[in-house]
């Protein structure tokens, strides 16, 4: 069994988080995808994060294909939710599984700063997004090779969608559409329950 896992902070998740894993899951022919939004990511600002029930909710609307599944238990570990302890948990429930963790290519080249990078590299293929141009693609290769040497590493290019969660709060709090970035049934969401204004 082939088993994708795709974490993040999903706040909120949009029409990019979905385009890149209906692509990865085709091109990886996954037989089920996990979709795991982070209680507190060690990457990243927690500033602006709401309520975690709101992104399991939306992440449920966006992601409900057959092939995927939306986990919460990253949320429901608690502190810090480290990558590590989140594919212990995937293995000990997927005993055989091969395992492919989704990242984009700003997380490939600061992996070595990660919580147990090692032991990660042993537990799953790395599958790193190339969004930018060829110098990335480049820098990628050479990380790959220099820095994570024992390491499964695949890099795909695929088709960029030039938005962030960040950038659609902003629109949001400034009453600007998100029309072609997030699907309908977020935005009224997010409309309902009056989040990020």
């Amino acid at each position: 069994m082939k088993i994708g896992v795709y974490g993040g902070s999903f706040n909120p998740p949009h029409n990019g988080h979905l385009m890149l894993a209906c692509e990865l899951t085709e091109r990886l022919s996954l037989d089920k995808l996990i979709v795991i939004p982070s209680n507190i990511s060690p990457q990243k600002s927690n500033n602006g994060n709401i309520d975690p029930v709101h992104r399991i909710n939306m992440c449920k609307i966006l992601f409900d294909d057959e092939k995927f599944t939306v986990s919460d238990c990253e949320i429901k570990r608690g502190g810090k939710s480290y990558t590590f302890d989140t594919l212990n948990f995937i293995r000990s429930e997927y005993k055989d599984a091969e395992i492919y963790l989704f990242m984009g290519s700003d997380m490939l080249l600061s992996f070595h700063s990660w919580y147990r990078y090692e032991d990660i590299l042993s537990m799953c293929t790395l599958c790193a997004i190339s969004r930018e141009d060829d110098s990335t693609r480049a820098e990628m290769l050479r990380y790959s090779a220099d820095i994570l040497k024992n390491g499964k590493v695949l890099i795909f290019d695929v088709t960029p969608f030039q938005v962030s969660s960040s950038q659609i709060r902003d629109n949001i709090r400034q009453g600007k559409s998100c029309e072609g970035l997030l699907d309908g049934r977020i935005s009224a969401y997010i409309k309902e329950h009056n989040l990020y204004e």
